[in-house]
């Protein structure tokens, strides 16, 4: 077996970018889709007992949205920040959740009250914040389902870097099925840690698989049972799939941003197989992803303090600024760019070549130290 943890193997940190060229929307295009469906709903002129209350409803979130969107960029004024950048769903979506579960917050006893437009919003629905998330897990669904009509080739040339070492390990932080379609229609075996049987198990990362997949924030087709535990409804499909989604469970999902890491399973176990992953691997490639999630961006700072081996390849069209604007990768000499879309680089073999490129020095020179 090839360890977890096998310095051969090459790493992929893949965000939103990754699945943009297959048509699906970026976070912050969720997050307007977010505004413009509770828009359309609230303004519904339809009649009838459900049309009025999915339209009383979608006015009292719009009204959520409004607060949590209008907070989040009062933030970003008090730390000197533009507060008219634009915002992404899981901002929204932390931002939801900390407020419904503000009592538990350890600050909570120090806090003289809290804002009268949260007291107002929940005297009309007391669980307003939980009811707001779980309507956002129901447009991710809908939002992030792929089009059979679009192409997710590309995304097999994810699978094609693993001939230039002894494997890939792909840590993605989308919650789409874009890499397990591709894969699939592809032919290419690949272990995401679940089995038909069993759901969640962490130890099939141990096999020597050419293709390790790890959904850092979850899946679309993850579900957590109260009976048969976490298991993917998809890739693989549960054996037991009909009695689970009887069970009328919404998908397997964390927030990312500057959040705190879950210490939920399976994502405690994944943050520790990326954490040591970039321990190890000689090469991290950082594809789509633009680096807004803080902890992620702590375990990829560790990695090139620690790995001295390690060499790193941003590819976005927005590579130059995404470096530019962390510390710890600007000026950086083992950090590399690709200024291009996910879908090129692939294509056109600039992820491949680059990575050969970088092996091939590496195989030439002394450690850094």
């Amino acid at each position: 077996m090839v360890p977890l943890t096998s310095p051969s193997r090459i790493a992929i940190l893949a965000g939103a970018g990754l699945a943009k060229d297959a048509g699906l929307p970026s976070s912050v295009e969720l997050a307007e889709r977010l505004k413009t469906s509770l828009l359309q709903e609230s303004q519904n002129t339809l009649r009838g007992s459900k049309v009025d209350y999915d339209r009383n409803r979608a006015k009292l979130l719009l009204s959520a949205f409004y607060f949590l969107d209008g907070g989040i960029r009062f933030q970003e004024g008090v730390l000197d920040r533009d507060p008219g950048f634009r915002v992404n769903i899981e901002q929204i979506g932390v931002a939801a959740l900390e407020l419904q579960q503000r009592l538990g917050n350890p600050l909570a006893p120090y806090a003289s009250g809290w804002h009268r437009r949260i007291e107002e919003l929940e005297r009309v629905q007391p669980d307003i914040f939980s009811v707001f998330v779980d309507f956002i897990y129901s447009k991710l669904q809908e939002w992030l389902t792929i089009d059979k009509e679009a192409s997710v080739s590309y995304l097999t040339r994810l699978g094609d870097i693993s001939d230039l070492a002894s494997g890939v390990d792909i840590f993605s932080l989308n919650y789409d099925l874009c890499i397990e379609k591709a894969l699939t229609d592809f032919g290419e075996t690949f272990i995401n840690g679940f089995t038909i049987e069993d759901g969640w198990q962490p130890n099939l990362y141990e096999s020597d698989t050419k293709i390790r997949l790890f959904k850092l924030h979850g899946s679309l087709d993850w579900a957590d049972d109260r009976i048969y535990g976490v298991c993917s409804l998809e890739y693989p499909t549960h054996n037991r799939k009909e009695d689970i989604v009887n069970d009328n469970l919404r998908p397997l999902l964390i927030f990312g941003t500057a959040h705190k890491l879950s210490p939920k399973e399976p994502f405690l176990s994944l943050a520790y197989f990326f954490s040591q992953s970039i321990l190890k691997t000689p090469i991290l490639i950082v594809i789509g992803y633009s680096f807004g999630d803080e902890y992620v961006n702590r375990i990829v700072e560790q990695g090139l303090m620690k790995n001295p081996k390690l060499r790193m390849i941003v590819v976005s069209p927005d590579a130059s600024e995404l470096i530019r604007g962390q510390p710890f990768l600007d000026g950086q000499p083992r950090v590399s760019m690709i200024p291009s879309t996910a879908k090129h680089a692939l294509n056109e073999n600039l992820v491949r070549t680059e990575i050969a490129q970088l092996l091939k020095e590496a195989a030439q020179e002394e450690p850094f130290k």
